[in-house]
């Protein structure tokens, strides 16, 4: 390792980052880049444009010219389940503090220090906000291997990790540690736990079936036949990384990250009465926030009615909520409740086409 490098990975350390990787940043190997190529071609990223960018994907100088090096980061974040108070889980990476916040804080003061060190000239730090292929720098890099829920793993933290980049325009000597001697062997327990059949092969992820799209990126109505399969998850799912033999044993990070009072303070159907001023308030500095007020309620409701509870709260959704979002996932919940009364007189009032919709089918269901 050069003195450079040295430089570069103490400083990282104490801006209270892990470095895990120092590589260039040049284009991915082209069998990764028919890999990216392949899975938007096919849609599989759903409504997330900002991802349908191959060529910045496959290349990160086609985004950043000026880019030479990048510096990849991780934080692991093993904890215990949790989630609202009384029920309503939340993936655990969004328990806490949001990991944009604070990592790239993090990256962004080690990129200042850097420019006054004269280590760097330019630098760009990012944290998810950005056409980079992250796992696929990381793997390339040798920070890590492909799992087949297509997470990076390790051997230790297994699939528990978030990752940020800090792009450099400064050509440093590559460092990686050494590579993990592991792979995922013949297991298949990640594709064969999915909720929604989410793989359509190993290695591969539709994204238009998970359910961590659809609480979260998702903008429209869950699809119907994808609904019951939250349970109780209003934020999320875990369930590929949960079963991963990897990171079984990995120790708790909980301290590093905190959990958000917002979930202590709320229930599910607290959530759905409150405001979307008191909402944002609440859950400031929460990745909750990713998902929207109308987002993470028409989830809440969801969730409600897959634990059969909630009929009062949601009736009073379906009888005057301002979003037809979330007006027609409290009838779908209401339907799953059996309450035909709330249905039949939303059913005489409501003018929105979709959340009418909604209701027929809650009425069929029931």
């Amino acid at each position: 390792m050069t003195c450079e490098t040295a430089a570069v990975l103490l400083a990282a350390r104490e801006a209270g980052l892990e470095p895990c990787a120092l590589a260039p940043a040049g284009p991915l190997p082209e069998e990764e880049a028919v890999r990216i190529r392949a899975w938007l071609a096919a849609g599989r990223h759903g409504e997330m444009a900002w991802l349908d960018r191959p060529r910045e994907l496959a290349d990160p100088q086609a985004w950043k010219p000026w880019a030479r090096s990048v510096l990849l980061v991780r934080a692991p974040y093993p904890r215990a389940e949790g989630g609202f108070r009384g029920g309503g889980r939340v993936a655990r990476y969004a328990l806490g503090r949001d990991y944009h916040n604070v990592l790239g804080k993090r990256l962004q003061r080690l990129g200042r220090r850097l420019l006054r060190e004269g280590a760097a000239g330019r630098f760009r730090a990012v944290v998810d906000a950005a056409p980079v292929a992250e796992r696929s720098l990381a793997l390339q890099a040798g920070a890590g291997f492909r799992g087949k829920n297509t997470l990076l793993l390790d051997p230790l933290w297994g699939p528990w990790l978030l990752l940020g980049e800090l792009f450099l325009d400064r050509e440093l000597p590559a460092w990686r540690p050494e590579p993990p001697a592991a792979s995922c062997g013949r297991c298949t327990r990640c594709l064969e736990a999915c909720p929604t059949d989410a793989f359509p092969e190993p290695w591969v992820l539709d994204a238009r079936r998970c359910l961590s799209y659809l609480t979260i990126e998702l903008r429209g109505p869950i699809p119907r036949e994808f609904r019951p399969a939250l349970g109780d998850r209003v934020f999320g799912c875990d369930v590929c990384l949960e079963v991963c033999p990897f990171g079984a044993r990995a120790p708790d990070r909980s301290a590093d990250w905190g959990l958000h009072p917002g979930l202590l303070a709320w229930s599910l159907e607290d959530l759905l009465r409150s405001g979307e001023e008191d909402f944002h308030r609440l859950f400031r500095g929460s990745p909750l926030r990713r998902a929207g007020w109308t987002g993470l309620l028409r989830n809440a409701a969801v969730v409600l009615g897959n634990l059969g509870r909630g009929g009062e709260v949601l009736r009073e959704v379906l009888d005057g909520h301002p979003s037809a979002l979330v007006r027609g996932h409290a009838a779908w919940a209401l339907g799953r409740l059996g309450e035909r009364p709330a249905l039949e007189r939303a059913r005489q009032r409501e003018e929105a086409p979709a959340v009418r919709e909604e209701i027929e089918a809650a009425l069929a269901e029931s």
